[in-house]
């Protein structure tokens, strides 16, 4: 098989031109795995998606192997990359917005436009393709446990749905992953609401902080 002309994924009559990875037009296809040589590393038949410029530039830079792997790394780039617009939905609601008294031409120009911005990233980023099947065969299901969804995002990992609330917060980048281990993943919104309280704190303090919390919680 030649590395231009990869099979394609069977495309739904409804989602023709959508980008497989985050919903958008597409606007070229391309080879799943993008490098020859992990051709032999695939644990499926080499296959090529329709994607949009974005997420194409994303599966390039991916090394990935499945094509499950390169889903997640395109949702870990679009993260990463509309941080701010996903931190919109964190700070305020639609409402809160509304009714916000922006003052000038450059607030008033987030005012009108800033959820829209939230919306669209979210619903970029919480994309999941559809059902994978090559010739009328379905793709064996591969590397798609680990998701995170909290606050109606998808995230790839709670590594990286902490990775993002620190960003957005500005937390400790220690306490908040601490804070998770001891207390689980089911209160990783509690864990958030105690780092926002602790912006500046020193390790002693941290260390204080966590004891506080885990003995409070037992």
């Amino acid at each position: 098989m030649s590395v231009d002309n990869y099979p394609q994924i069977d495309i739904p009559f409804d989602v023709r031109y959508t980008c497989f990875f985050c919903g958008e037009p597409s606007d070229a296809t391309i080879n799943i795995p993008f490098s020859v040589d992990d051709i032999n590393k695939v644990p499926h038949e080499p296959l090529s998606v329709p994607a949009c410029a974005e997420c194409l530039s994303f599966v390039k830079k991916a090394r990935s192997q499945s094509i499950y792997q390169y889903r997640n790394a395109v949702k870990a780039a679009l993260t990463r990359k509309y941080q701010k617009a996903l931190s919109i939905g964190s700070n305020w609601t639609e409402q809160e917005l509304q009714e916000s008294e922006f003052e000038g031409a450059a607030f008033e120009g987030f005012k009108r436009s800033a959820w829209m911005m939230y919306t669209i990233a979210k619903e970029r980023i919480n994309y999941s393709g559809w059902p994978l099947c090559l010739e009328g065969v379905p793709l064996a299901a591969d590397d798609e446990a680990g998701g995170f969804t909290f606050d109606g995002t998808e995230f790839v990992s709670v590594e990286h749905a902490m990775e993002h609330y620190i960003k957005t917060f500005h937390l400790d980048d220690t306490l908040l992953p601490e804070l998770v281990k001891r207390l689980g993943t089911d209160k990783f919104g509690y864990a958030i609401r105690i780092s926002r309280l602790y912006l500046n704190i020193s390790p002693a303090e941290r260390t204080q902080i966590i004891a506080d919390i885990v003995d409070n919680q037992s």
